[in-house]
């Protein structure tokens, strides 16, 4: 306990209501430097010792961005040559909500909800070993090296199930590969598209 500081009878902490002749928080150490430009310090964001247990001083408050609400996430990304850039979830993030893909997608994390690919675009998704996905996948390729559950459309494309994976639900494809996976799923081939004479 430093010297000339009012603790708390209950605790022993510093009493934060109470001033000593070094000021309101004793337990700050201020060096010479800091006594004569303190301001300039201050501004330069000083660093504070405080001894573990006790309170850290009032700060400047901090103003918290009010979030708009929104059901889905449309991901505008583009590289600079104007190509959709990829999106990822990475091992040990949780997302919960809808998204709309433009580009290839990776999900290593845990996704609760749908993956869409816009219209007109042709994406691929791929759930890494890490990756679960309790949703729906919606893309042109999809390939799953870890957990879904849910319905994995492919329409007319690719569907590819590697030795890793586990799938339950529904598996929409026009081409499908099967290396080894946990498949708990009804498997429904999308008819070939007619060809217009």
């Amino acid at each position: 306990m430093n010297v000339g500081a009012a603790s708390d009878a209950r605790t022993g902490n510093p009493d934060m209501n109470q001033y000593s002749d070094q000021g309101p928080y004793p337990w700050v150490n201020p060096t010479s430097e800091d006594a004569q430009g303190g301001e300039h310090q201050q501004n330069q964001g000083a660093a504070l010792e405080v001894p573990v247990g006790n309170a850290m001083p009032p700060s400047q408050s901090a103003t918290i961005p009010v979030l708009q609400p929104m059901n889905t996430f449309v991901d505008q990304s583009q590289n600079a040559d104007g190509v959709p850039g990829r999106s990822m979830l990475a091992d040990g993030m949780h997302f919960v909500g809808n998204a709309v893909l433009r580009g290839p997608c990776s999900i290593a994390g845990l996704l609760e909800g749908n993956l869409m690919q816009d219209q007109g675009a042709e994406v691929s998704v791929v759930v890494t070993e890490t990756g679960r996905v309790k949703g729906d996948i919606t893309a042109q390729k999809i390939s799953v090296m870890g957990q879904t559950d849910g319905i994995l459309d492919a329409g007319q494309g690719e569907v590819s199930l590697h030795d890793t994976a586990r799938v339950q639900g529904i598996v929409r494809y026009g081409r499908i590969q099967v290396n080894g996976a946990d498949l708990n799923a009804t498997l429904e081939r999308a008819a070939p598209l007619q060809a217009v004479r």
